[in-house]
C-alpha cells in the first residue's frame, strides 16, 4: 500500500507516475489493475486515473481538475469556466476543455468531457489553492463564448451572464478580439455589451474600435435565424432577444 499512499497525494496520475515510484512498468501495470478491482482507483480514460476517497467512495479529482489533466495544454473554458466562476444559471453535464491537442470526447461518471480546439494560450490562469486547475479569465471566457454562441452557451445564457458581469478589462477584451481577428466577433461583442451588459460602463472608445473593425455586411447573431435588424451593429437579432430599452435598469447606451 505504500505506493498507493504516495499516489493518493496526487489529484490524477498515469502509468508513468506509478512506474516512477516502483521502478518497474510491469509491476506498475499489475498494481493499477489490482487497485481498479478493489475500487481504490478509478480509470478516467486511457492512461489517466484518480484515487478514490475510501471513506466516501468519491473520486479525489473534481471535474475541473480532470479536465486540466487530459493533456499538458488542457484548460477549462467557455460555459464551464463561467460555471466555475459561479455565473452560469445552469450546470451542464458537459465540461468544455480547450487545448492545442485535440482529444476524443469521453464520459466519466456521468459527465462528458468535450474538446474545443484552440490556437492561443492568452488569458489562461492557474487558480490558486486548487491543484492542477487552469481556467480562462473572465474576458477570454466571454469572447470565447460569444464566438461559439450558437454551439455552446446559447444567446439566453450569455444574456444572463452579461447582466451579472462586473467590471471588464477593455484592453483584455480587445486583445482577445484581435487574436481572433473576426469581423463578426467584433459585431457580436459590441452588440452584447451595448445591449445586455449592466456592469461598470464600457468606454465609447471601445465601441468605436468594435465598429471600426466590424463587417460592413449584414450578419446574423445566430446563423439562419431571422429577426429584427440592428442598424448599429449590422446584425439580425431573433425577436425574442430584442432588448426593451425602457425596462433596462441602467442601459449602457451607445450610438
Amino acid at each position: 500500500m505504500k505506493e498507493y499512499i504516495k499516489l493518493a497525494k496526487k489529484i490524477t496520475f498515469s502509468l508513468k507516475d506509478v512506474t516512477d515510484i516502483t521502478g518497474n512498468k510491469s509491476t506498475s501495470t499489475s498494481l493499477i489493475s489490482r487497485w481498479l478491482k478493489k475500487n481504490y482507483v478509478a480509470r478516467i480514460r486511457k492512461d489517466l486515473y484518480t484515487c478514490i476517497d475510501l471513506t466516501t467512495g468519491d473520486v479525489i479529482a473534481n471535474k475541473y481538475q480532470i479536465a486540466c489533466a487530459i493533456n499538458e495544454d488542457a484548460y477549462v473554458s467557455h460555459h464551464t469556466a463561467f460555471e466555475f466562476y459561479g455565473m452560469a444559471n445552469q450546470v451542464y453535464n458537459t465540461v468544455y476543455v480547450s487545448s492545442y491537442k485535440r482529444f476524443n470526447d469521453f464520459e466519466f461518471r456521468g459527465i462528458r468531457y468535450k474538446s474545443v480546439n484552440t490556437n492561443f494560450k492568452d488569458g489562461v490562469i492557474a487558480v490558486k489553492n486548487i491543484e492542477g486547475l487552469k481556467v480562462t479569465d473572465i474576458e477570454r471566457t466571454y469572447v470565447d463564448s460569444i464566438n461559439l454562441v450558437s454551439k455552446i452557451s446559447g444567446v439566453e445564457e450569455l444574456i444572463n451572464i452579461s447582466q451579472v458581469l462586473g467590471k471588464l478589462d477593455e484592453d483584455k477584451l480587445l486583445k482577445y478580439l484581435e487574436i481572433y481577428n473576426k469581423k463578426i466577433l467584433y459585431q457580436k461583442i459590441g452588440y452584447f455589451l451595448s445591449n445586455y451588459y449592466e456592469g461598470e460602463k464600457i468606454s465609447n472608445n471601445f465601441f468605436d474600435i468594435c465598429q471600426l473593425k466590424s463587417s460592413k455586411s449584414v450578419r446574423y447573431l445566430i446563423q439562419k435565424y431571422e429577426g429584427k435588424f440592428d442598424n448599429i451593429w449590422n446584425l439580425v437579432i431573433p425577436e425574442e432577444f430584442i432588448v426593451d430599452k425602457n425596462k433596462q435598469r441602467e442601459p449602457n447606451d451607445y450610438i
